[in-house]
This record gives C-alpha cells, structure tokens and sequence, in this order.
C-alpha cells in the first residue's frame, strides 16, 4: 500500500513525528470477486477492455458462461479489500453466493510486491513502510501477525558544507533528545516553536475535520500557515514530504500533508518481516478463507453490461472463459480505469478528458557484507535541496534507509540492505542508462558517508532497480485528485452514474496512501453486496 509505493515518511521534530511513505508510494495500491491485476489492466491487456451494456452474443472458443455474483477485476490490496468485504459479508448471511477474484499477474498485490533474492535479500518494489496508525487496514488486518519493527521518529539528514548527518529529533517521544533537537542546524529556535500550534492542530482535530480544512498546496500552507521559515521548509520539509508524496511542494495537498503528520505523529512507520509482500499474503489468506475463488495469470479481455447482468470474458492459457456476475469491480489504477471505462455506453466523453496524473519513483537497493554505515533504524534525507547550495550537481538521491537495521529479516546474517530513493526526474533523466544510474549513486553516497567510500564505490552488490512509473495518482490540483477522505462514490466515475452493478475502486478515487486503498476497496465491497441482494429480490 504511499510509493516513498506509494506506500510514506514521519518526522517529529519537538512533537513532530517523522514517518514513511506508503509508495511511498505508494501509492501507491494492489479480493475479488472477480478480479484483475491492476498493472495487468493498465498495460499490454488494456486495450482489451471493453464494457458496452446490450445483448449477449458469445462468440468464444468455450461458449458455456460461467455463473458468479461478484467479480472483481484487479488483485492489488484494493481489490482484494473489496473482495474480502463482500465474501465475509455474504458468508455472515449463509448466502451461499460465488465471489470470484481475477488477477492478469502471477502474483497479488499491485503495487505493494517484495522480492527475494536467491541470497535471502527482502526487496520492496519501492520504498514502502507500513504505518500502524492508519485505520482502514486495521478492519482486515492483523498487524501482530505482520511482527512489525518501528523506525525511530525522527530523521537524519544531509546537509550541504557539513560531513556529519544533522539530526532531528521527536523529544515528545525520545526525551532523552530533547537537547538535541533545540540545537540541531535544521530550523531555527523560531521554527521549531512553530512547530507546536501545528502538533496541536493534528491531535485535537479528528481525520474528518481536518478533511475540512480550508485546501491549498503544502508549500504555501507551511510558509504562510504555519509560519516555517524557507530554509527549514526546504532543507526538512521539502525532502521528507516529496518523498511521501512524490510531487513538488506546490502540488501536494494541505489536507493530505496534515492527515499523514496526525497519522505518524500518533503512530510510527513499520516494516513487516518478510517485506511489503506480507500485507497482500495475510489478505489472500483471508480471502480464502471467506471463499473467494482467486485465479491469477487470468487476462480479462471484455467486460459487457447486459440488461441481466455483467458478462466477463477472460483468457487463460490461450482460451477464453466467460463469466456472467450481477456485479463487477473494477480495481485497477487510474489510468487503467479511465480506459477500460470509457468504452462504456454513455462512457465516450471520457476519451477527451485528461487522465488523473500519475507520481513515479525508483529504488536501487545495494548489499553488502558487514554493518552499515548508519547502525539505528531511522530515514535519511537529503537537505540539499535549498536555494543557496552553490555548484548544485544533478542530486538525485531524495532519502536513504537501512531496512536491515529497522527489521533484520530483511538481509541474511552478516549482510546488510541498503535502499535508495530517486524521484520521478532523477529516473526519467538516467532512462534506460542504468549502469550511469548506478554510478551516480554510489558517488552521491560515498559523499554522504565518507568513511566507508571505498566500500561502495568497489564492494557494495547493486541488487536491482526498480523504477514503478504509477506509483502514486496525484493529490492536489489536475482532474479529480487523489485526496478525498471516505473515497467517492464506487458506483461513479468522473462524476457520472455506472451501469448498475458496476462499481470502481483504488487509492485513485479515495486518497493516495495506503490507508485510501483500503477504504475505498471496503466500501466497493460493502457497495457490491447490497447490488447483489437488491438484484435477487427482483428475481
């Protein structure tokens, strides 16, 4: 689930609690009923699409339709939310109803995947944490059963014309660093004054009211609200939050910004042993055992709606299969989305309209044998992004962290993890020139930690690159941003009425976390249900 995802970062500067990214991404997401990958949908298979509403005419290899109630089109964290919604809801009630989940991929999750290298090395497909304190995930999850290991609140950071790492520090939670944080080079004494109507502001207000604050872009909201003085803002804030939102300043939303330092100032960013990954396996296993028949490597190819219900064409293997469902969900990403939809009837007008902007991110993750550099589980970034840096060299690295120190199953015994994050124009300007890439970063971190600057220019493994190019949808501003708490309305896209028993899910139509993914795919879910009831009593 931000991404830094697209899973998100959480500093506390006195009070502020400094967090991470859900993809950090992360935004960004990845049961069903039926269900379809998201990443599937959006790429090689999406022109595949299709949902007209009219007669049936099936001209398949295997003309038999299969019957389902639910299906859901996607397997990212969103779909499988919609799927568990309407299958544990169904199983309540003893309705003896087939909920089916359908993913293009091999494997569930969208957006939130880890990898394991041969070597025992845990690689999130993005920078992405967990952060406890969001409520939606709380409905389905088990957060004991993911062992979660905390980062420390708090940061270090880069700054230029200094070889130590400046710190900041969170003395309402660590109070043994309350002297540090006064004297810290980031901020001045005013700045961090500052800091404490806005602690304020997120503990005494709920989620919902802070949804109703007055909206502008986070710069302005730090400069004019808050009273932060440029330096602070762009030496802290500017690389703690891009690297939640993946996005300048100016188009990230004020509201997201407030929503995600309530979030980590009550709670803390995490890592699940055995990866990222393990959220989406936990939901699987839930699905299961709700009975939702999931099917991977499952390519939808249509999707009609029919006056009696929604036909859903797959292929497998080479062979089409059909499904006919009285309800359907949609739970790719934006983009995929907007495509697949705007084949509809009454749909068209959506081939003219711009399609909801899209955050990428890239990771490069190094190993090596021995500690590292850096021996406590806490976020880096880098503050030298102000104005006044003279000779600027092309700083690609936004943050860096050490999963291994925050949570040791992420590398084998005697080895560490290191992973790096570059944001959107860092990767798009070493296109396809990985091995340049790779050079450039290990120079940017022999720079940050010159003590051990032989080791990565020579020993550290590059393990692999991943750039994830729809991360996130973006937040603030462009054609219907990702920040709306609650989600809009399933059974609408872009503001228009669905066929009846179509709905629409993903981070894209809540907010762009983690924690929108879910919520939204519960609601869908809750959505499909009723459509589902409200349907046989007509029958």
């Amino acid at each position: 689930m931000s991404p830094i995802k697209p899973w998100l970062f959480v500093l506390c500067v006195v009070g502020f609690s400094f967090s991470f990214p859900h993809n950090i991404h992360n935004h960004h997401g990845r049961v069903r009923v039926v269900h379809v990958s998201s990443t599937q949908a959006s790429a090689s298979r999406l022109d595949d699409f299709r949902f007209p509403r009219g007669k049936r005419e099936i001209t398949n290899q295997n003309d038999r339709v299969e019957e389902a109630d639910i299906v859901v089109v996607g397997g990212g964290v969103s779909g499988l939310a919609a799927a568990i919604t309407a299958a544990e809801a169904l199983k309540a009630d003893n309705a003896q109803l087939k909920v089916v989940l359908l993913e293009g991929s091999s494997d569930l999750g969208g957006r939130v995947q880890s990898e394991i290298t041969k070597e025992g090395f845990v690689l999130d497909k993005g920078f992405a944490v967990f952060i406890d304190q969001y409520p939606e995930p709380q409905r389905l999850l088990d957060l004991d059963a993911l062992k979660l290991k905390p980062f420390l609140p708090g940061a270090l950071v880069k700054l230029p014309f200094r070889n130590e790492l400046a710190r900041v520090s969170d003395p309402l939670r660590r109070p043994e660093e309350a002297i540090s944080a006064l004297v810290t080079p980031i901020g001045s004494l005013m700045d961090k004054l500052n800091l404490l109507p806005l602690i304020f502001n997120v503990r005494t207000k709920s989620i919902e009211e802070l949804f109703e604050e007055s909206e502008t872009d986070t710069a302005s909201a730090l400069s004019t609200k808050w009273r932060f003085s440029e330096d602070f803002i762009s030496t802290f804030f500017k690389p703690f939050l891009e690297g939640i939102f993946l996005a300048p300043l100016s188009e990230q939303s004020s509201r997201m910004f407030s929503f995600v330092f309530k979030m980590f100032n009550e709670g803390s960013a995490n890592l699940p042993q055995g990866g990222m990954v393990a959220v989406p396996q936990q939901l699987k296993k839930r699905a299961e055992k709700a009975g939702v028949d999931i099917r991977t490597n499952m390519f939808v190819t249509s999707v009609v709606a029919e006056d009696e219900g929604i036909l859903v064409t797959t292929k497998f293997e080479g062979l089409e299969q059909n499904l006919s469902a009285g309800s359907v969900i949609v739970a790719t990403d934006g983009p995929a989305a907007h495509k697949l939809l705007s084949s509809i009837n009454g749909f068209q007008f959506l081939n003219d309209l711009p399609e909801q902007p899209q955050r990428s991110v890239g990771c490069l993750y190094y190993s090596f044998k021995g500690p590292a550099p850096v021996n406590e589980p806490i976020l880096i970034l880098n503050g030298m992004t102000s104005d006044f840096v003279v000779e600027p060299p092309l700083y690609l690295v936004n943050n860096i962290c050490f999963p291994s120190e925050v949570n040791r199953g992420y590398a084998p015994d005697g080895f560490s993890l290191c992973s790096v994050s570059v944001l959107g124009k860092g990767m798009e300007d070493y296109e396809e020139k990985h091995l340049e890439l790779d050079l450039a970063v290990r120079e940017e971190l022999a720079s940050w930690f010159p003590g051990s600057r032989v080791d990565i220019l020579e020993q550290w493994k590059l393990e692999k690159i991943f750039h994830i190019r729809n991360a996130q949808p973006s937040q603030y501003r462009g054609p219907y941003p990702a920040n709306v708490h609650e989600g809009r309305a399933p059974n609408k896209f872009r503001d228009t009425d669905l066929p009846a028993g179509l709905f629409v899910c993903g981070d894209h139509m809540a907010t762009a976390t983690l924690n929108g993914a879910f919520e939204s795919g519960i609601c869908a879910g809750r959505m499909a249900t009723r459509a589902i009831y409200a349907l046989r009593k007509k029958r």
